[in-house]
């Protein structure tokens, strides 16, 4: 990589590969009969396109499906989204009718809009069984826990289908192989056979795998058909019906005006401050984001408001990265350097702020997407796709333009990068953050004490996806243009503030519009509610003509094992970034820095909590989305405060803690405001532009994040430093206590 930057023409070759990939994320590419897809033909979530709503039942059951076999099911098809990227859907169940609701997103290459042709993406919903050469069934489709394509690895020119076993499947299949060494055992969807592998030993573990499949095609469907049939019964779709878009048809259009404003802005504000580096930044900015675009249309990962949220982070840390390197060569320019030295020293100096907060937050990210599905798994994807492009962005392509574009030698002034006024600044002015923590300490104590006590007045208002609740379904008139918003507010209204939200739905097979209301709460609809939300809305909307077409109680869409995952997640993620914490921060007692660090990050989720209630915001994926990106900017915000730490606790040994604090955090005072000025420039612009256009669900998701990014940056600031000062002060005092007694 040196080689390459001492060239004068490597900022230039940058360049144009940088455009190269941004043209081919905005506009797609089309090679003979290759065709790179471009970020409009990305997958959107229910929210922005619309979808499908569909009706599973069990097939010839005979009997109630128990709430054991529906959640079971449910977890099947959750699966098998996951399997096929579709991470935005509510897949629900209503105990007292047996069925299952299957909402999700059109395709991005949607053009009919046929909810029947979209269902099958999901593949056929039928009983999987293995059975003998006698017609015996040896094990059922439910003790399969997944199947996945792969390359024979004895031979790398056929493919296989590996399958994971559950323990009483893997005791079915062990007794089967057992006996039928040398024989078939078919596998079938109901009564047809998908595959009939010859048993070539008998198999006493987890995983096995069918092998001498043709081609890779053949694998990926036969293991989407064992995936498809692992359910503890058939099902089947009962009806399906088109959805609209929640947040209505210009939604996209809203946000992406809103973006590109605010990228904008976000690169003006870093080519006015940073002018060179600015420039530099921009443009490394640029393929940071086109290439997230790429990485996430390819594949056709659905995006969802979390995955906005992870989008929205990836560029925030984007600017940070950049932020640091320009702030560590104004640091070396500063210092008397010359210009060459002051940037490779720059970068030196710069990378393991960058490397270490990556890391952390690459450990959060890989755990959502171990423990996660749906919303959390876009999420998940995002900000891991985010990670490597700012490592290729923001690392080395903003490095390879830099050291490459300074071997010009009218650019070597130090004015390209700071004013002389800043130049003329040699040292950073301290600030004592230490001696003013007891200040900071009461500011954050007030305002979380005053957040739980409007959350004790307030209450907590759960939404639909936590709490479940009841849906109804009304047929309209057809020939007049409505707005489900108006119905859910006055929904609301009706029954005192209960959560409602409204969509409108078309039937495929007979054209027919019905408007749905979903109302969030763990009580079932009266039948004296019910008739008071018909009859408010024939009087409200009498051109309407609304009829009660469909009552359902539901569960709630994030389910136990939702939230048990969750739960997982965020306390796994916790230990592991504590332990990398303390083994990368480990000069500078990493076991406290870790735990210090878990007490911003409460901090900051808990501020993003009583946003939610204050304002009385339902909690749902929105939440998730805003807790888990400020988890994010929290830790990142965080690391760069104890990297500044670990680095003068090496210059100056003999220096009290509380000095190298205050110095550590005065010099990334600028850079930590600079970082959250930008992410809250642009989820300002977000905000403003969803509030004008009346798309409460993103005014919703912009405000939380807003106030959490001001959160995250007070509490690096003013927190963190402050208490891991204090804490290796008491450790100090009570060391030297004990050896006075020895």
């Amino acid at each position: 990589m040196n080689t390459l930057a001492s060239k004068k023409g490597t900022f230039f070759a940058v360049l144009l590969i940088i455009l190269l990939v941004a043209y081919v994320a905005l506009f797609g590419l089309d090679i003979g009969t290759l065709h790179l897809k471009s970020a409009s033909e990305m997958r959107f979530g229910i929210d922005i396109r619309g979808g499908i709503d569909a009706v599973f039942v069990p097939k010839d059951l005979g009997r109630s499906p128990t709430e054991a076999e529906l959640e079971a099911a449910r977890a099947i098809i959750e699966t098998r989204l996951d399997q096929n990227k579709i991470l935005d859907r509510d897949v629900t169940i209503d105990k007292e009718i047996g069925c299952i609701f299957v909402r999700y997103p059109w395709k991005s290459d949607e053009t009919d809009f046929d909810p029947e042709k979209a269902i099958s993406e999901l593949g056929s919903m039928a009983r999987l069984t293995f059975k003998d050469p006698d017609g015996k069934i040896v094990m059922e489709g439910k003790y399969v826990d997944w199947a996945m394509p792969g390359v024979d690895p004895e031979n790398p020119d056929s493919y296989v289908v590996r399958l994971s076993l559950k323990p009483e499947g893997r005791k079915m299949f062990a007794e089967a192989t057992g006996r039928l060494v040398g024989q078939k055992i078919a596998i079938y969807l109901d009564e047809s056979m998908i595959s009939d592998p010859i048993v070539q030993t008998k198999i006493d573990s987890d995983e096995s795998y069918i092998n001498r499949i043709g081609s890779l095609e053949e694998a990926k469907t036969l293991a989407n058909q064992i995936n498809s049939g692992a359910l503890p019964f058939a099902l089947v779709t009962e009806n399906y019906s088109a959805i609209s878009p929640s947040l209505g048809s210009n939604a996209l259009e809203i946000m992406i005006l809103a973006g590109i404003v605010a990228f904008i802005a976000i690169c003006v504000a870093l080519i006015l401050y940073y002018r060179l580096s600015g420039v530099i930044a921009a443009i490394s900015l640029l393929l940071q984001l086109t290439g997230q675009l790429i990485l996430l249309t390819w594949p056709q990962f659905s995006i969802t408001l979390p995955g906005i949220a992870g989008i929205i982070l990836s560029i925030g840390m984007g600017v940070d990265a950049n932020v640091i390197v320009s702030e560590r060569i104004r640091e070396e320019l500063k210092s008397g350097k010359t210009m060459l030295a002051a940037v490779a020293s720059g970068f030196k100096m710069a990378f393991s702020s960058i490397f270490d907060g990556n890391i952390t937050v690459l450990i959060v990210a890989f755990v959502m997407m171990k423990f996660g599905s749906g919303a959390i798994l876009s999420f998940a994807f995002t900000l891991l796709f985010g990670i490597i492009m700012n490592f290729v962005a923001g690392v080395a392509a903003t490095k390879l333009m830099t050291m490459s574009i300074i071997q010009n030698n009218w650019l070597r002034k130090p004015s390209f990068f700071l004013s002389k006024r800043a130049l003329a600044k040699k040292e950073v002015k301290v600030y004592p953050f230490y001696s003013k923590r007891k200040i900071y300490y009461a500011i954050s104590g007030i305002i979380l004490a005053f957040g739980l006590i409007m959350t004790i007045i307030n209450g907590v208002n759960l939404d639909i996806q936590f709490k479940g609740g009841a849906i109804l379904k009304y047929a309209m008139s057809e020939a007049t243009e409505f707005d489900p918003d108006d119905a859910a507010d006055l929904v609301e209204r009706t029954l005192n503030g209960r959560i409602a939200t409204g969509q409108i739905t078309e039937d495929f097979a007979t054209g027919e519009k019905r408007l749905v209301i979903s109302m969030a709460g763990d009580q079932t609809l009266s039948n004296e509610e019910l008739s008071l939300i018909n009859d408010t809305l024939q009087q409200e909307f009498p051109e309407q003509n609304f009829k009660i077409d469909s009552t359902n109680n539901v569960s709630p869409y994030f389910g136990k094992k939702f939230l048990k995952n969750a739960v997982i997640a965020i306390a796994l993620s916790a230990v592991l970034i504590i332990l990398y914490v303390w083994f990368s921060f480990r000069k500078i007692h990493g076991l406290s820095a870790g735990a210090m660090s878990l007490v911003a990050l409460l901090h900051d989720v808990l501020i993003a909590f009583f946003t939610f209630t204050i304002f009385q915001i339902p909690i749902g994926d929105t939440f998730v989305a805003v807790a888990l990106s400020i988890l994010g900017y929290s830790i990142n915000d965080t690391i760069v405060i104890y990297d500044r730490i670990r680095e003068n606790s090496r210059g100056a040994k003999k220096m009290p803690i509380e000095d190298i604090v205050d110095k550590s955090v005065s010099q990334s005072f600028t850079r930590s405001l600079n970082t959250n000025f930008a992410v809250f420039m642009s989820l300002a612009i977000l905000y403003v532009f969803a509030a004008l256009n009346g798309l409460e669900s993103i005014v919703s998701f912009a405000l939380p994040m807003a106030i959490g990014s001001i959160s995250g940056c007070y509490s690096t600031i003013c927190i963190v430093g402050p208490l891991w000062a204090s804490w290796q002060k008491r450790k100090q005092t009570r060391l030297l206590a004990a050896k006075s007694e020895n």
